[in-house]
């Protein structure tokens, strides 16, 4: 997501098991120097124990994972199928135990709040949680440590000059782009470009493979590695 106030990457991870080696490769990347906000989601139809299990496990997961980032990341639990649990005392008692037991569960993460989200009066609940993502948001993105300006052109070059269909390129393409760029605001230079490259990459906007004895690869897409790439890097 690109907006005059920042970029933004959104990841939307799987909870089956058979994604779980490549939930903590794709995190531990996206988190080595930026701090990230983090939705786990929990059925309210699960019991209590198998809830606060599955806080326990993703949130432990996400901090160890995340451990390199000098900032905390923060996370925000969030329950779901509401609308498909009767008693609404049940409801109310069964959210304030999970906001309780979550709160002292979550060590290594900025425990933000419990929310409940009911699809049949969504357009009610839907205004206070997009603010409450707003808040949390501007609270981790003032978190992050600034990169520099030519960081930001770069990814937008990689975005506006780079067709939509193609899902990486390689360094020497790259540089043919920007040696045929009038008038170059961007380094040509290889060596400088793969350090912004890497910047790029820490912060989770790219995947950046950078190789001495063959060309590197910026892969702009990084869901295409878990679609195209089968057991190889995970």
């Amino acid at each position: 997501v690109r907006s005059p106030r920042a970029n933004m990457t959104i990841y939307d991870l799987a909870g089956h098991r058979e994604y779980y080696s490549s939930h903590s490769s794709i995190l531990e990347l996206i988190s080595k120097t930026t701090p990230s906000l983090f939705l786990l989601l929990v059925n309210l139809l699960f019991s209590l124990e198998d809830i606060i299990a599955q806080v326990y496990y993703w949130s432990a997961m996400i901090g160890n994972v995340c451990h390199k980032c000098p900032q905390q990341s923060s996370i925000i639990v969030v329950g779901t199928h509401a609308d498909c649990v009767q008693d609404r005392k049940k409801l109310e008692s069964l959210c304030i135990q999970i906001e309780k037991l979550a709160r002292n569960a979550i060590k290594q993460l900025t425990f933000v709040q419990f929310t409940s989200l009911n699809v049949t009066s969504l357009s009610k609940e839907l205004d206070g949680f997009i603010s409450l993502l707003h808040h949390t948001i501007d609270d981790v993105r003032v978190k992050c440590p600034a990169i520099s300006l030519s960081c930001h052109v770069m990814y937008a070059f990689l975005n506006g000059k780079v067709p939509a269909n193609q899902d990486a390129i390689s360094l020497s393409q790259l540089l043919i782009l920007l040696n045929q760029e009038d008038p170059k605001v961007l380094p040509t230079d290889a060596a400088e470009v793969s350090e912004l490259l890497k910047t790029l990459s820490e912060k989770g906007f790219i995947v950046f493979f950078d190789t001495i004895r063959a060309d590197s690869w910026i892969v702009l897409r990084q869901e295409m590695l878990l679609e195209k790439v089968n057991g190889v890097l995970f």
